[in-house]
């Protein structure tokens, strides 16, 4: 890979986590229901993927998106439903910052490559080095310690991870892990999306709906650096850089005012060294030579 593909991989990726990060915090500052503020999200992302159809990359990314889905019938009801699952979580992302569940989101996206590494194993029996069980076995621990010390654990966190887990899996099985995707996902979204606009509760400021429109593009350009990254990355080094924005939402629901509690330092401390394993295994992988 060259140094300056790499350099603007990091860059990409550093940029799609800062903005997630602003994103985040708008979502729980701005006086709009969540279902709004979710349904301009998708909106102002379509739009943005309607005039990349002006380009002539965005036009081959769509006709490579149709033929797979024209291949094999059952990929359309696949589409369907992880439509479903990208659409919830985007919700859902919109939703835990306005109603104090910042941290258990940061915890369930800190929790999302523990998942991954479970779903892979247990529903396509794909291979799982010792050192990833090690990491699994810890995350473990960590989730055993918060019930101990909690009494449980939030939703939303295994919400996030597991939600997220299938789709990703499912995404790249069924061969639909393509650039036009999501574009195809927030087009089915699309219906959705404006009802929430035009029946929930909106921004009541002109401020608080520009807010709400920056958002959207700021999610889209998020999105889009994100796909870049992973595009111009190997994954060891894709997948530790997604680990910088699971911190900033941390970060985020402190100013948010959120509370940290001895059993989410404890949680935190395991999961970092979790994911330091899992980023050693990455890295060992990717250095391995090809047979």
């Amino acid at each position: 890979m060259p140094k300056s593909q790499g350099a603007a991989g990091v860059v990409s990726s550093l940029v799609a986590s800062v903005l997630f990060g602003a994103i985040f915090y708008l979502y729980g500052v701005v006086d709009a229901s969540a279902e709004s503020q979710f349904g301009w999200r998708m909106i102002v992302t379509l739009l943005c993927y309607a005039a990349a159809l002006a380009t002539r990359s965005g036009r081959e990314a769509l006709a490579l998106l149709w033929g797979v889905l024209t291949s094999a019938w059952w990929r359309w009801p696949v589409l369907v439903a992880m439509t479903v699952m990208v659409g919830a979580q985007m919700w859902l992302f919109a939703w835990a910052p306005r109603h104090g569940y910042g941290l258990d989101a940061s915890l369930g996206y800190l929790l999302l490559p523990i998942a991954l590494v479970l779903v892979g194993r247990l529903l396509f029996r794909e291979h799982v080095s010792r050192l990833q069980w090690v990491a699994v076995s810890i995350a473990t621990v960590a989730v055993v310690v918060k019930v101990a010390l909690a009494g449980t654990v939030s939703w939303v966190a295994f919400g996030i991870c597991i939600v997220y887990a299938i789709y990703f899996t499912v995404r790249r099985h069924a061969g639909l892990d393509l650039p036009a995707t999501f574009g195809a996902e927030t087009t089915l979204l699309l219906p959705v999306a404006v009802t929430f606009v035009l029946v929930t509760p909106g921004a009541s400021t002109p401020l608080g709906v520009v807010a709400e429109i920056a958002a959207g593009f700021a999610g889209a350009l998020a999105m889009s650096a994100y796909l870049g990254a992973s595009r111009l990355l190997g994954l060891p080094l894709f997948g530790l850089l997604s680990y910088v924005e699971p911190v900033l939402l941390f970060v985020v629901a402190l100013l948010l005012g959120e509370k940290v509690h001895l059993p989410d330092l404890v949680v935190y401390g395991l999961l970092a060294v979790a994911l330091a394993i899992l980023a050693v295994d990455g890295f060992r992988g990717a250095s391995r030579p090809r047979e």
